[in-house]
C-alpha cells in the first residue's frame, strides 16, 4: 500500500485535460477506477506527449502549465484515490520514451533525454515525514543542505560510513539529523545496509594505502634517478670514498654522498 506523503500542492491555472481511458465523472466508493495505459499531458503551443503508465496509477486527469523557463513544465496528476501526483521542471521536448514509475514511497517520470541520450529521472514533489527516525549508513562523503535541492546551503558534512538518523524523505533526497544538525542529504550516498558503508570505508582505506606506496615507491625512484646522475638539479657531491676490488686487478668502484641524503656507486 503506499505511503502518505505530507506535500504542499500549488493552485493551477489551466482546465483539467483528460487522460487517455480515463473520465472526469466523479466517482462513488463503489465505482470501479480504471487504470489508463497512457497518460497524455498537453501544454499549449507544444506537441503532446504520451507517457506509458507502467506504475498503473489510476491517474483520472493531468493538469500542466509552462513554467518561468518556459523550456519546463510544472505537471500534476490527479488520482482516483484522492492522491495527486506533482513533477517540476519538466522539459516536455525532451521526453524520449517517458514512462511514469514507482521506486520506494515515490513516483517518477523515466525518460530518456533527447538532447544528451542520458536515462533521467524526475521524482514527484512532497516530502514523507517518518512515524519514527530511522538509522541508515553513508556509504560515501556527503553534504548535509538546508534545502533538498543542490543549490541549498551546506549546513555539514556526513563521512563515509557514519550512522545517521533518518526523519523523512523526498523523491531524491533524505532529511537527516547528525548531532545537532539537521538538513537533507542525497540518497544515492546512503545506505540501509551497515555492511555496505563499512565495505565503502574498507575500500576508501585499501585505495589510499595505495596511493601511499605508489607515492613512495616514486619518491625513490626519483632519488635513484638523482643519484645516478650526480644528485641532480640543486644536489651537490659532497663526499667520495673509494673502495678497491679485493682481487688486484686495481678496479673497484667510488661510494659517493651527495647533499640530500642520498647515495651512488660508480666503478672505476
Amino acid at each position: 500500500m503506499r505511503k502518505k506523503m505530507r506535500m504542499t500542492l500549488s493552485a493551477m491555472g489551466m482546465a483539467l485535460i483528460c487522460c487517455a481511458g480515463a473520465g472526469m465523472t466523479a466517482m462513488s466508493e463503489e465505482t470501479e477506477i480504471s487504470v489508463p495505459e497512457t497518460i497524455t499531458v498537453t501544454v499549449e503551443g507544444q506537441e503532446a506527449v504520451e507517457i506509458a503508465n507502467t506504475a498503473q496509477l489510476a491517474v483520472t486527469a493531468v493538469s500542466a502549465e509552462t513554467q518561468e523557463d518556459e523550456s519546463l513544465v510544472h505537471i500534476t496528476m490527479a488520482a482516483g484515490d484522492g492522491q495527486q501526483y506533482e513533477f517540476e521542471d519538466v522539459p516536455l521536448d525532451a521526453l524520449g520514451d517517458p514512462e511514469l514509475i514507482e521506486d520506494g514511497a515515490f513516483a517518477y517520470i523515466q525518460y530518456t533525454s533527447l538532447t544528451s541520450g542520458k536515462e533521467r529521472r524526475i521524482g514527484q514533489t512532497g516530502e514523507l515525514t517518518y512515524s519514527e527516525p530511522a538509522e541508515l549508513f553513508a556509504v560515501d562523503d556527503v553534504y548535509i543542505r538546508s534545502e533538498p535541492d543542490d543549490e541549498g546551503e551546506i549546513l555539514g558534512v556526513i563521512s563515509r560510513g557514519d550512522a545517521i538518523e533518518v526523519l523523512g524523505e523526498t523523491a531524491a533526497y533524505y532529511k537527516v539529523k547528525k548531532d545537532d544538525v539537521s538538513g537533507y542529504t542525497v540518497r544515492k550516498c546512503i545506505s540501509e545496509d551497515e555492511q555496505e558503508a563499512i565495505a565503502a570505508v574498507q575500500a576508501e582505506e585499501a585505495a589510499r594505502e595505495q596511493i601511499r606506496l605508489a607515492q613512495e615507491a616514486a619518491a625513490a625512484a626519483a632519488a635513484q634517478q638523482q643519484a645516478s646522475a650526480g644528485g641532480g638539479s640543486g644536489v651537490t657531491e659532497v663526499r667520495r670514498q673509494k673502495f678497491d676490488d679485493c682481487d688486484g686487478s686495481g678496479h673497484g668502484y667510488y661510494l659517493i654522498t651527495y647533499s640530500d641524503g642520498s647515495t651512488a656507486t660508480e666503478e672505476y
